[in-house]
């Protein structure tokens, strides 16, 4: 088996800018002298004036682009690499490249939807058989125009702004096999995150949109009739979050669901003291790794006893 990646490539990836990187994924970055920046609530995390490394005290790391893409949205060596070039996936999970130069994006900055697909099947069969996640809450997202289904055959998860524009969108493949990618459009705003929309005073907020559907399909299996926002932030920074409280005043109550993890435990503590002051904060975190791990050892074991049930009447009879 070749290179998943030639060294041209690697070289790309750790030429990105991580200062321009940051600013267009939604992190807030401030400049702490002419040759540092940092971003707040990060703990120790700087960058250098130039943008080409960085490092946090407080965990010990640090490094170029690609480990910084690894350490803030928790993807792996390979996946940091495919995020960085702006990579993805065709129908046969080969990858080909898409150039990323964030410059001429920054000049050209057009921000347009991956095509439709003719069909919805494979997004369907994804989401409701392999996901675990309630055909009516999908239904829902479809009809919304949340989600689609791009000529990939992967999902398209849709962020508007408050005047109904496209803002934000971000790609989940289909496949349950082989190769399988996951990123955001080219010149997405993380600000206009996706989201299900609310009626209470309290917002929810999970790292990807799979996470809040599957949360959505907890509460409603057990017939929780759920009338609060959620919020998928595409990552751990939280521009998406300030942007929806600032366009939702009513809501003054946060509930985070992040991931079961060393990143999600973090993000916690980060935004606990960020928010605390004017927003009343709670936490809800998944036995498993994230929600949908959750959502389908949930159904799994509900299987298990079904069959197991149906056995012992079936010895008895």
């Amino acid at each position: 088996m070749g290179k998943l990646f030639t060294d041209e490539q690697i070289a790309q990836a750790n030429q990105i800018n991580i200062l321009e990187y940051a600013r267009q994924v939604g992190y807030t970055v401030e400049q702490i002298t002419p040759k540092e920046f940092k971003i707040p609530n990060y703990g120790g995390l700087r960058i250098n004036g130039t943008g080409s490394k960085w490092n946090c005290f407080t965990e010990k790391d640090g490094g170029g682009p690609i480990q910084f893409v690894m350490y803030m949205e928790k993807k792996s060596w390979v996946e940091a690499v495919k995020e960085l070039l702006g990579l993805s996936a065709n129908e046969n999970s080969s990858m080909r490249r898409v150039t990323r130069d964030i410059e001429k994006e920054k000049e050209k900055g057009e921000f347009v939807l991956p095509e439709k697909n003719s069909t919805y099947k494979h997004v369907f069969a994804y989401l409701i058989n392999t996901r675990k996640i309630d055909k009516d809450i999908i239904f829902s997202m479809v009809k919304e125009k949340k989600l689609y289904e791009n000529t990939h055959r992967s999902c398209v998860f849709v962020g508007y702004d408050r005047e109904g524009a496209a803002r934000y969108a971000s790609v989940r493949s289909t496949n349950t096999q082989g190769s399988s990618y996951r990123g955001d459009v080219a010149n997405s705003d993380k600000a206009f995150a996706f989201n299900i929309a609310g009626a209470s005073n309290t917002i929810r907020v999970f790292e990807a949109p799979i996470d809040a559907l599957s949360y959505a399909t907890f509460l409603k299996h057990f017939d929780s009739e759920n009338k609060d926002h959620m919020l998928a932030l595409g990552c751990l920074g939280d521009a998406a979050l300030k942007r929806y409280l600032n366009d939702h005043p009513v809501v003054n109550k946060i509930i985070f669901c992040l991931d079961n993890d060393r990143w999600g435990h973090e993000a916690l503590n980060r935004w606990v003291e960020a928010y605390k002051p004017d927003y009343s904060l709670a936490h809800h975190f998944p036995k498993g790794k994230d929600w949908n791990e959750d959502l389908v050892s949930f159904f799994k074991e509900m299987e298990q006893r079904r069959d197991g049930q149906e056995f012992e009447e079936e010895a008895e009879m």
